[in-house]
């Protein structure tokens, strides 16, 4: 493969190393993984691919700040730019569906599942960076439509984990549990979150009249 001169080859070079280093990751755990495969896969040298990083550490970290945390941001994005909770909730659950079924983020769970308490600083980083990203945007989208009144929540924090449990369960079925030739094993996403937002909306809109006639 030609050397990368110009700064939009070496993007692509690096997206190509990134995409490689995933797939490596998933198919073989990270502690399998090894650089020289996965510069083979990406049809580059080994010393090409330290160029662009140091060790498998770097790789998986890039994977999570150049792939994940674009992707999640763009949703976020997307989810609080409507005007009420429940418009928000429900773009959040349509497009987490999506990157589900459409994009390899799932991927990345895997290999945290299967590889986390052998590498507890790449489980923290992914923490820190993804999961900790998502319940702030949730608390965000919580309290906003508290003050709103549009919702009322007695503990925003665990609803916000609350909400992301669906989402967690959904990855682990297509990742682990989801054979393409089983129908019996094929999760719909779009049911499944569409149901969730439902139950969701139920709880979140009901006002503290009805919850204090019921308690």
């Amino acid at each position: 493969m030609q050397r990368a001169t110009t700064d939009h080859a070496k993007d692509q070079r690096r997206n190509s190393l990134l995409h490689a280093a995933l797939n490596e990751f998933f198919n073989k755990g990270f502690s399998a993984a090894r650089m020289e495969d996965i510069a083979k896969h990406a049809q580059v040298s080994k010393g090409t691919l330290y160029l662009y990083f140091a060790n498998k550490q770097d790789l998986f970290k890039a994977l999570i700040e150049e792939v994940a945390i674009p992707t999640i941001s763009r949703t976020s994005q997307h989810a609080l730019a409507t005007k009420t909770g429940a418009e928000a909730l429900q773009t959040l659950m349509q497009n987490i569906a999506g990157l589900i079924r459409d994009t390899p983020l799932p991927k990345l769970v895997k290999v945290i599942i299967a590889d986390g308490k052998a590498f507890p600083e790449l489980v923290k980083f992914y923490r820190e960076q993804m999961l900790e990203r998502m319940f702030n945007l949730l608390e965000t989208l919580i309290t906003r439509s508290v003050e709103s009144k549009e919702w009322q929540c007695s503990d925003i924090p665990m609803t916000a984990r609350l909400i992301v449990a669906p989402i967690i369960f959904s990855v682990v079925w297509r990742m682990v549990f989801e054979v393409s030739e089983d129908e019996k094993s094929q999760l719909n996403l779009d049911a499944l979150f569409k149901l969730h937002t439902q139950y969701l909306l139920l709880i979140l809109s009901t006002n503290s009249e009805t919850n204090n006639d019921k308690s």
